[in-house]
């Protein structure tokens, strides 16, 4: 690292809100952001309208409804459109609405149906036969694709806050390479490289620290690399050339702020924040009351 300075302040160090944020929101995290924010666009539109009746609806009552209308949705099931029926019923002496799906054939319009609905919540109904949601259950597997960001998300933000621990609270040493092995990951048909250096602790013990990346070119262009580690826990560190959010440090030995790298960081996630806010909104009606 170039600008590396002779001295580090001691700790506990200030680390300015804009380094704290791009570690945060690192570059494995801005991957779980988007791969959790592209997955939660279809769990909003499959997931969310899959019918889960055979758990969540126990019909008690029995009645006899009119269908209002039946229209074609935008959606399809194995190669055959969705219709939505609509429709009304009475229980004792109140009239309620409500809307059934089935893929084909359905109700015509103005036609008598069997209703079936909660006793405990008349308005809970269906049209016997038919769903309560536009979608089966098999549309919840969508699921997995926001529960794959999620967990890149995780871990990469797990990393993100205990380098700014380390940045606060890590003792300044240098490693020096031990090995370098491939991994069977790729990143843009790039190899991703495991790089192992090795550091003496406070106290004189040996200790290990491993990096991952495609680009090995920063962990190989010094003797000895620069890295912090927990003087309570040395093998909590990390290489300060990992990560591209490394610190640039002033002549004092202060770390300098990232302010417009910071505006960049947090871009993808507020995008996918005011989202699925948004999309709670309309799930919940908030705009139509």
């Amino acid at each position: 690292m170039h600008d590396m300075p002779a001295h580090l302040a001691a700790p506990p160090r200030h680390v300015p809100l804009s380094l704290r944020i791009l570690n945060f929101f690192n570059g494995a995290a801005q991957l779980g952001w988007g791969v959790f924010g592209f997955g939660m666009i279809f769990l909003w539109a499959f997931g969310s309208n899959a019918d889960f009746s055979f758990a969540t609806f126990h019909p008690g009552g029995r009645t006899t409804g009119r269908v209002v209308r039946t229209v074609e949705t935008n959606a399809s099931e194995n190669d055959s459109r969705i219709r939505a029926s609509h429709y009304q019923y009475s229980v004792a002496g109140s009239t309620f609405e409500g809307r059934s799906y089935a893929t084909g054939a359905a109700p015509a319009d103005g036609s008598e149906v069997a209703i079936e609905y909660d006793e405990g919540n008349p308005e809970r109904s269906r049209i016997s036969g038919m769903r309560r949601a536009m979608f089966g259950p098999w549309a919840s597997f969508v699921a997995v694709f926001p529960l794959v960001g999620f967990v890149i998300l995780f871990f990469a933000t797990r990393s993100g806050i205990k380098r700014n621990h380390l940045l606060r609270e890590g003792i300044l040493t240098t490693g020096t390479f031990l090995r370098k092995e491939p991994t069977n990951m790729t990143v843009n048909k790039r190899r991703v490289w495991e790089l192992t250096f090795e550091f003496k602790d406070r106290v004189g013990m040996r200790q290990e620290v491993s990096a991952r990346t495609t680009d090995t070119h920063r962990l190989e262009d010094e003797s000895a690399e620069p890295l912090l580690y927990d003087p309570n826990d040395p093998a909590r560190a990390y290489l300060l050339d990992e990560v591209p959010s490394r610190p640039r440090f002033e002549g004092n030995g202060e770390m300098a702020g990232r302010g417009v790298a910071a505006g960049f960081a947090l871009l993808l996630p507020l995008l996918v924040i005011g989202l699925n806010v948004l999309a709670v909104a309309m799930k919940l009606g908030v705009f139509t009351r």
